[in-house]
């Protein structure tokens, strides 16, 4: 966060004193960094309620001022992003490309903070309130109607549509985006992952992890003494069946 606003600090000192032509040079190079920083705000609302809604979960504080922190920050540079764009002389086609991303960025985080917000009534992480609770509500709704996964893998597909555009551009701050995902994916435990390191499936790990909530045996039935088997003896079996003959 801080490189970015130091960034953009210099840029906006150079727009001050620069004709069209050097908005032009300028927008080549800030380009990249605004998108950068339009997309990654998608990952740090997202990681953020998702700490806050496990404080909230477990009845403590100790992951949401980080998490709130961040975000903030985040917000920060976002805003001086959007400040850069309205000052720049360049041509509005090149902007509205920009902008276009930023908008959808914003509306796939309201998609994805829905539930949590939702839920655990956590409105700020959001873009906008009122459609992220309505995209929570059909989460919900979803979650009932059919198995949680098949819901997210059309999520996933969506998202990789609708920034396919990003997939070849070069990153401002690829050290520490790498570093940050390294962080979130060490915060999960090792069974999520399957033999090449993808995210497991929620069917599968629910199937091979049991669940606390109903063990395979229970604390009581282990106390319980052993009680010896009846001896069924083949005679007695023999003179059954003959009867019901």
């Amino acid at each position: 966060m801080i490189d970015w606003l130091k960034t953009l600090d210099d840029f906006d000192c150079r727009l001050t004193t620069s004709s069209a032509i050097e908005h032009q040079r300028v927008w080549t190079e800030l380009e990249p960094i605004l998108s950068e920083i339009f997309v990654s705000e998608i990952l740090t609302r997202v990681w953020g309620i998702t700490l806050t809604a496990i404080d909230r979960q477990q009845g403590q504080r100790s992951a949401e001022p980080i998490a709130r922190n961040t975000t903030n920050g985040h917000t920060e540079a976002r805003n001086k992003a959007i400040s850069l764009m309205l000052s720049l002389q360049i041509p509005m086609h090149e902007l509205s490309k920009v902008d276009r991303l930023r908008r959808k960025s914003e509306r796939w985080t309201d998609l994805l903070v829905g539930h949590l917000a939702l839920r655990y009534q956590l409105p700020d992480f959001a873009f906008e309130n009122q459609r992220s609770l309505d995209f929570g509500q059909s989460q919900v709704h979803e979650f009932v109607r059919a198995t949680d996964e098949s819901v997210w893998e059309f999520v996933q597909a969506g998202i990789h549509l609708s920034f396919s555009t990003l997939s070849n551009a070069s990153s401002f701050s690829v050290p520490w985006n790498r570093g940050i995902v390294r962080s979130i994916l060490g915060s999960f435990p090792i069974d999520c992952f399957d033999e090449v390191g993808l995210f497991k499936s929620l069917r599968r790990i629910r199937i091979e992890r049991p669940s606390p909530e109903s063990p395979l045996i229970s604390p009581d039935a282990m106390q319980e003494p052993i009680k010896p088997r009846c001896q069924i003896r083949f005679s007695k079996l023999k003179q059954r069946f003959g009867e019901d003959r």
